[in-house]
């Protein structure tokens, strides 16, 4: 059985700080964190992951090249 994540991508500048929230059924965390972090490189913008529960799994930015 898959559990849900929900990983929040924060953006300060636009809509008043409020960001976009997405809905996950993954398999574990670290897959979680490994799409969050995907997230983090292409949009430039702070991911956090969290547990159905909404408890923070962690949270990644961008990795600079």
């Amino acid at each position: 059985m898959h559990k849900v994540v929900v990983v929040e991508v924060s953006n300060p500048a636009a809509f008043a700080g409020r960001g976009s929230l997405i809905t996950l059924e993954l398999t574990d965390n670290d897959a979680a964190l490994g799409i969050a972090q995907k997230i983090a490189d292409e949009t430039g913008r702070r991911v956090t992951v969290r547990d159905s529960d909404m408890n923070v799994i962690g949270s990644v930015t961008r990795i600079s090249h």
